[in-house]
Formats: C-alpha cells, sequence, structure tokens
C-alpha cells in the first residue's frame, strides 16, 4: 500500500509513517508512506506519484476538499487521520484505517473519508 501523509511541518507525521510500517510488516503487508506539507501538496503530480490513500494530519484538515479534488478522481482515497491516533502516534490504529480504506476501495464501496472515530 502506498499512503501519503499531509501535515503541516512533518515531524510528527515522520514519527506515526515509521510506527505505521511497522505495524504494516508485522501483520505481512508492506506499506510505503511519505509525508508532505501542505505547500507541496499543490505541487502533486498525483499521476506521477500515486498513492492509494492520502492521508490528512488535524493541523491542517482544512486542506482535505482541495486535496481530495484532485486525488478522488483518480480512485485516490483522502481521509482525515483522527486527532488521537496522531497524537498519541497509533501506527497500528493508523495502518488499520489505511487496510480498510484499500479494502472498501478494492470492493467499490470506498467513500472519501470514513466516520471520524
Amino acid at each position: 500500500m502506498k499512503v501519503l501523509i499531509v501535515c503541516a511541518m512533518g515531524m510528527s507525521s515522520s514519527l506515526l509513517e515509521t510506527k505505521t510500517i511497522e505495524a504494516g510488516k508485522n501483520a505481512g503487508v508492506e506499506v510505503k508512506m511519505h509525508a508532505i506539507t501542505t505547500p507541496d501538496v499543490g505541487m502533486w503530480d498525483w499521476q506521477a506519484n500515486w498513492v492509494d490513500v492520502v492521508l490528512v494530519a488535524p493541523q491542517v484538515r482544512y486542506k482535505r476538499k482541495s486535496i481530495a479534488q484532485a486525488a478522488n478522481p483518480l480512485g485516490i482515497i483522502v481521509q482525515d487521520i483522527d486527532p488521537i491516533t496522531f497524537g498519541m502516534v497509533d501506527g497500528e490504529k493508523l495502518f488499520q484505517q489505511v487496510r480498510e480504506a484499500v479494502k472498501a476501495r478494492d470492493a467499490g464501496t470506498a467513500v472519501e473519508t470514513l466516520s471520524r472515530r
């Protein structure tokens, strides 16, 4: 699974990235993640750098709609990261969120954002 995290500065998201990759590895799933800042997301080439899921950090949720407008037509899921998951750096919970989103997309039942937990 390929995941893009959109955040403000990238410091806390890099910790979450490491823990999520580790959770995927423990489940036998390869997870590739990359974090970018909000200014960089406007220049992101969605076709050349395709991902399964874009996760939007709590402090930049205001960007989710514009990100979704660019990514959703390509079949890329855009979701918010739950503030508690983000704050607790809960890689296991974030991995489960990504896994559920990809599973729903592949089954044809994906929605732009799953219910906030």
